[in-house]
């Protein structure tokens, strides 16, 4: 028995041996360097060591391939720097470079000539030398973004290599501050702001970038005053509609608008009796602006307003209430529950309550009297209760039809399919109240203030672009 559980388990590793990451990874390889494909034969030892760096054949093949792939990459290096290719020969040694430590990370030693350091040194400060007067001529011709890709590789090549970096970073300003102050000239502030802004970054002191994005920042920006929504229903409930507005353009953080203090708006058209109604025709607007300190102005009123208070109906249905009763199996010979139903008596109660608003709504100049946005938008909200009550055992009722209640009829039928049951089950749990109407008032609001908002928002938007 002993022998036999050695022979099990030896069998066991055998197969286990077989099927392991690593013994594929290296069969594979395997075949790669018999093709003479060092480069993949290399990368599958390497995923074989991965799995298990004990593995001997993956280390053994790896010293091989590996070295033919290096002897490889580096024979390419020395062909470039014989021919004074300075690029080529860089970019040739480090990938050797980086393929020698990628294997020795495995404990596996490759043959790299010393010597070879100080070729790659000579021909790395050969095309440095070459890349910098390259990214300064370009400089000089304005070509900035042609001059940063030079600057850009020998930061990558050599970090504080000379003033790359600084040259870097002026061929990232001259162009940012020059097409800020063309959009400057061109009243397109929202844009000049934005260059303004990537210069700033770089360098706070260039030049006068610093008056130049302040500026640009003021005159790009949109100060909006929101008129109280006028309302010619009876109903209160829209004055929140302004404050709805407000919030939901305060929460998007645009920085390019900002709100007029509500209560200062308020206090002015309280004592200087402004009419929340403008046109193109009337200066209104524009006296309306300038006392505000506003360059919008947003005004509205609400068109149509319905409400639908609860309407509860009820109504009696029928039914069946099953039961169990205990009868005598002549065949079986014993007793058995059989299951019964009785006729009852159930009622149902159902109803809904709705809201709806219709409002209108502008968008002025305060500068030009100009009506910038226009739209009516309308929307509403409901709410349905429906549910059954039963005195009875309620797990026990199942909908049905009768004629009386005392005697049989053809006709009596009970549903008892599993549908049928679990309508009448849901209705026994459904909903009884009715959501508070100024619950539901409230989400309308926030609903129409939301496209109003957006609305807004997004003429700032294409207004920039």
């Amino acid at each position: 028995m002993k022998r036999l559980y050695l022979l099990s388990l030896f069998a066991a590793l055998i197969w286990f041996s077989a099927c392991s990451p690593s013994r594929t990874y290296t069969k594979k390889a395997v075949k790669m360097a018999e093709a003479g494909l060092h480069d993949e034969a290399s990368l599958l030892y390497m995923q074989a060591l991965g799995h298990d760096r004990t593995h001997v054949d993956a280390r053994i093949g790896l010293k091989t391939s590996g070295q033919t792939a290096l002897n490889g990459y580096l024979d390419r290096f020395f062909r470039a720097h014989g021919q004074q290719q300075y690029k080529e020969s860089v970019y040739a040694y480090r990938k050797a470079e980086g393929f020698y430590n990628d294997v020795t990370a495995f404990n596996v030693e490759l043959e790299f000539p010393p010597y070879y350091k100080q070729y790659y040194e000579e021909d790395l400060e050969a095309y440095l030398n070459q890349l910098y007067v390259e990214g300064s001529d370009l400089m000089k011709a304005q070509r900035f973004k042609e001059s940063e890709t030079r600057f850009r590789e020998i930061n990558t090549l050599k970090p504080g290599y000379k003033d790359v970096t600084n040259l870097k970073k002026m061929s990232i300003i001259i162009p940012a501050y020059e097409a800020g102050k063309q959009q400057f000239e061109a009243g397109n502030y929202r844009k000049a702001y934005g260059q303004f802004e990537e210069v700033f970054k770089l360098d706070p002191q260039y030049k006068d970038v610093g008056e130049l994005r302040r500026v640009s920042k003021e005159r790009a920006t949109l100060t909006v005053a929101v008129m109280p929504f006028e309302n010619s229903n009876a109903y209160s409930f829209s004055t929140n509609i302004t404050s709805f507005i407000i919030s939901d353009l305060a929460r998007a953080n645009n920085e390019f608008i900002v709100l007029v203090d509500r209560e200062h708006t308020e206090k002015i058209i309280r004592e200087q009796k402004i009419s929340l109604q403008f046109d193109e025709k009337s200066n209104t607007a524009l006296r309306a602006g300038e006392l505000m300190g506003a360059r919008l102005i947003l005004t509205g009123r609400v068109l149509d307003m319905g409400i639908q208070n609860p309407n509860m109906r009820s109504q009696e249905r029928t039914g069946y209430e099953s039961y169990q009763e205990k009868v005598y199996n002549v065949e079986k010979k014993r007793m058995e529950n059989v299951t019964r139903y009785r006729k009852v008596m159930y009622t149902e109660f159902s109803g809904s309550s709705s809201v709806r608003m219709k409002i209108q709504y502008q968008l002025i100049s305060a500068e030009s009297g100009t009506i910038l946005l226009s739209d009516v938008f309308e929307a509403g909200e409901s709410d349905e209760v429906r549910y059954i009550s039963y005195e009875g055992n309620a797990r026990n009722l199942f909908a049905g039809t009768w004629r009386s209640r005392n005697e049989p009829h053809p006709t009596d039928r009970v549903y008892t399919s599993f549908s049928q049951k679990q309508e009448v089950d849901q209705l026994l749990k459904g909903k009884r109240d009715f959501r508070p109407m100024n619950d539901m008032l409230v989400d309308l609001q926030g609903s129409l203030s939301g496209r109003v908002a957006n609305q807004i928002l997004q003429y700032e938007i294409q207004r920039a672009q």
